[in-house]
């Protein structure tokens, strides 16, 4: 599924692009892992023209996702957010919160706000970010002061880290942590989309077991299944290679450390370097990273060539003079590698443009790879690999972590299992189990699609519009009146006005072009016509058919629709005995002039002495219509009849013939 375009079958990815880039709704849109909600993420920065900014609950997550955290963006404190707190009331959030003056025009004009990683995002922080955008966006009556948010995840997956002295505050407020337990959700609409497409797995039998896994509705068979991968033998080849997940960090940390140590290897310490403001908890890899020559590591960056992506399993083989790194991936590629950089961004309103721009704080340079034979589950979220040891040696303690890191693996014989999963390392909060019932309510979409159905029509007649199909703009705009009638609104009627000027100064200039083209085609014809009386007298005068050949074509070429040149280059034809181009150009001459007699009478003649007698009278007869007074005419036509058998018709043509001539 390429980024460039979103996959037209997909129900789902067309209904939330739809509600997107249409309509104000706001949007949550999840799915299984390996179902392309990163995808649509960055196709929607790719391509809305709405002014929008990307934010994540987390620094690493943030720079994944090319945009801020939530705490730096909102200037968020880190302690629960009470929804009465009187720091935050009235004229006191402006004394709190302390925006620079950019700061609360980029706020007053932000259109769409996506936030990543939405599971691990609290109630509170929404119920805040609500009170923020309707304070700086001057619209306290709408929720979110009537901004659009997309807010991307998956509720089964990793859930909102909360100290146990934070869940006891916030129970007093909220039944849960989650994100859609915010009370601002009880004023809007929140339409939910669960993409349902599997992208990374292609077996169904462990596409069905992770589903269960995920909506805690696991059966027997399907944990027989993935336990018999339970100890699986992992293979030595050097193209095997395998990474470990971990629930806990120092499990991480000791088996990285031990297998560093097995290599009989140098040591190689990496330094990144950090230039102006990026945080170290932001880092995505150690500012000193000590690897060796073996060593198994993951890419943490996609590579703009697309050698690798994020996620990609390689080994060390070689430092190279220039400073670069030599690794083969485990699909037994070798690739040179050298330091990538990542940016820490703010974003402001550029007040001349009209438009958010994104500020680069401070950057991190440093290899893109990270020691991997093992990580953490919670590291691993987002990505993808062909080969997984899981080690839930630790236990499983947060809901959805046997889910993502089951799902990490492209396939069920990729996996190694260290022990047995059981029933008890699967478990899913109810409160999730039901706000999934809400997930592809068709009602819910086709209720938001219909509000915004007028939109959506105007988009349409803008557009047709805009490129000329003037009858599909007439088709868009009465369809977009009848779902609502906003034709007397102040800014439709200057929108209506500037249109219709539009079209005024359109047939100003059309009006001068054809002129203009007039003006240059009948110069055109004018020197036609010198060369088609040059091309006569090569007949008539030097008797040299080649010369008057020319001179025809070089008329037609000037003026394509002269039909008296195509005329008499027929009769040349004609004359030359060559009655197939003779006929050729007579009937591009009628094609130009239906009633053009010459062209008439002569492929009228061109038939009779071809023996089409037929095709000859039909057009002879046509030709003594178009000039009674033509003796050549009837006489021909006379002598068509006669070949017809039709020895009485042809006498009087032959009179007439005659007559006419006596009379000059």
């Amino acid at each position: 599924m390429a980024l460039s375009g979103i996959d037209t079958s997909n129900k789902e990815f067309q209904n939330a692009l739809k509600l997107i880039q249409y309509t104000r709704q706001s949007v949550f849109l999840t799915g299984k892992a390996g179902t392309g909600k990163s995808t649509f993420l960055k196709y929607i920065c790719q391509n809305t023209k709405k002014k929008y900014v990307v934010l994540a609950p987390t620094g690493i997550a943030a720079i994944n996702a090319g945009g801020s955290t939530l705490h730096s963006f909102f200037k968020l404190p880190f302690h629960p957010l009470l929804p009465d707190d009187p720091k935050f009331c009235g004229n006191r959030l402006h004394e709190s919160l302390k925006y620079t003056s950019n700061h609360r025009k980029l706020l007053k004009h932000l259109e769409l706000i996506i936030i990543d990683e939405i599971s691990m995002v609290r109630a509170d922080i929404i119920d805040f970010i609500d009170k923020v955008l309707r304070v700086y966006s001057g619209n306290m009556r709408e929720p979110f002061g009537g901004k659009q948010l997309l807010l991307v995840g998956d509720v089964f997956q990793l859930e909102p880290v909360v100290k146990s002295d934070e869940r006891e505050i916030l129970g007093k407020f909220y039944p849960n942590p989650y994100f859609f337990s915010a009370k601002v959700f009880r004023q809007i609409e929140l339409v939910s989309i669960e993409l349902t497409k599997v992208y990374r797995q292609t077996d169904k039998a462990f596409v069905g077991v992770l589903d269960h896994i995920r909506t805690n509705s696991v059966k027997a068979a399907d944990l027989q299944l993935l336990n018999t991968r339970f100890n699986a033998p992992v293979a030595k080849n050097e193209n095997d290679m395998y990474i470990t997940l971990a629930t806990r960090r120092d499990s991480v940390d000791y088996i990285n450390e031990m297998k560093l140590n097995e290599l009989d290897t140098e040591p190689v310490i990496l330094r990144g370097e950090i230039r102006g403001e990026f945080p170290e908890s932001s880092l995505p890899t150690n500012m000193e990273l000590t690897v060796k020559k073996g060593a198994q590591i993951i890419f943490i960056k996609n590579d703009m060539e697309k050698r690798w992506v994020n996620g990609t399993i390689g080994t060390i083989t070689g430092f190279a003079a220039d400073g670069s790194i030599s690794i083969t991936t485990d699909e037994g590629r070798e690739f040179y590698v050298e330091q990538e950089s990542w940016s820490n961004i703010r974003y402001h309103y550029n007040e001349q443009e009209k438009k958010i721009e994104e500020e680069e704080l401070g950057t991190f340079k440093q290899y893109p790879i990270k020691l991997a034979w093992a990580i953490t589950v919670h590291k691993s979220q987002g990505l993808t690999f062909s080969r997984v040891i899981i080690d839930f040696t630790g236990g499983v303690f947060a809901g959805g972590q046997t889910y993502v890191a089951l799902s990490r693996c492209t396939s069920l014989e990729g996996i190694q299992l260290k022990r047995e999963i059981t029933r008890a390392d699967i478990f899913v909060k109810p409160e999730i189990t039901d706000f999934s019932q809400k997930f592809n309510d068709d009602t819910s979409i086709d209720r938001a699609m219909k509000k915004a159905q007028a939109d959506i029509e105007y988009e349409n007649a803008v557009k047709e519009f805009d490129k000329g199909n003037f009858a599909a703009f007439m088709d868009s705009f009465f369809k977009a009146i009848h779902s609502r009638y906003d034709i007397e609104k102040p800014i439709i009627q200057r929108f209506i006005r500037r249109k219709l000027g539009i079209i005024n100064i359109l047939k100003e200039e059309n009006k001068a072009l054809k002129e203009e083209l007039r003006k240059q085609k009948e110069s055109l014809k004018k020197y036609a016509h010198e060369y088609y009386l040059m091309g006569n007298e090569c007949i008539t005068k030097a008797k040299d058919t080649r010369a008057a050949h020319a001179n025809f074509d070089k008329a037609i070429e000037l003026y394509p629709e002269f039909a008296d040149a195509w005329v008499r280059k027929g009769v040349t034809f004609f004359d030359e005995d060559n009655p197939e181009d003779a006929e050729i150009c007579l009937n591009k001459a009628l094609s130009i002039q239906p009633n053009n007699f010459k062209a008439i009478y002569n492929r009228g003649k061109l038939r009779l002495f071809t023996g089409r007698t037929e095709e000859a009278i039909s057009d002879l007869d046509r030709a003594t219509s178009l000039k009674p007074d033509n003796a050549g005419a009837h006489q021909f036509f006379g002598e068509a009849l006669e070949a017809a058998g039709m020895e009485y018709e042809a006498e009087i043509q032959y009179r007439i013939a005659e007559e006419l001539r006596k009379k000059k």
